[in-house]
């Protein structure tokens, strides 16, 4: 028997469309509130089943935080293009500038995305273990550019510093900034430089 929510296909069964799905649920947040639309309403959307919607996306969030883990891998991607001889946090400013170019076409569902974290506390507060990988990168960083002791206090709190504020800098341009992302990261990693320069 067909389920109520996926209707009854002939022959191969169609493959789930993941931009779709998250552009979908997206809208649904957007429309509806991302605390009242369930995983079951997306599903019933998009015409697949929610075991198929979970296998893709274990979380709600993760509909939300769609691309997080490809963003990481430019970053680390970016940063090993900058001569070593580049202080660390001139190093990870030419990374997230050069992480931060958007496409022209996901601009728009980029600035969704952000507005959406930005304005939900429990989804934000999710980004701190989907950037986990991002704060380890920035702090080995310090460690290896700067000589930074990686036992000390300020190798605990580097890595958190700058990708928090980074990423807030991509909220804060979601909202009211209609240019380069980028340059709005390098703004706000340049401010906090005096305090996280090597001395």
């Amino acid at each position: 028997m067909a389920r109520m929510n996926e209707p009854r296909r002939r022959g191969r069964p169609v493959e789930l469309d993941l931009d779709r799905v998250s552009h979908v649920a997206l809208d649904m947040f957007r429309e509806q509130g991302y605390d009242v639309v369930t995983m079951e309403d997306i599903a019933r959307v998009v015409g697949h089943s929610r075991r198929t919607i979970f296998r893709h996306f274990p979380a709600k969030a993760a509909l939300v935080w769609a691309g997080t883990e490809q963003f990481i891998a430019l970053l680390q991607h970016e940063l090993a293009q900058v001569d070593p001889e580049v202080p660390a946090l001139d190093a990870v400013r030419t990374a997230y500038v050069a992480a931060a170019r958007i496409p022209e076409q996901y601009v728009a569902v980029t600035r969704q995305r952000l507005r959406l974290i930005g304005e939900n506390h429990t989804l934000y507060a999710d980004g701190v273990v989907r950037f986990a990988e991002a704060r380890a990168t920035v702090r080995q960083a310090f460690v290896e550019r700067d000589g930074l002791d990686p036992d000390g206090p300020e190798a605990a709190m580097v890595g958190d510093v700058v990708v928090l504020a980074a990423h807030q800098a991509l909220v804060w341009w979601a909202s009211n900034d209609d240019g380069d992302p980028g340059l709005v990261i390098d703004r706000v990693l340049a401010r906090l430089g005096d305090g996280l320069r090597r001395r």
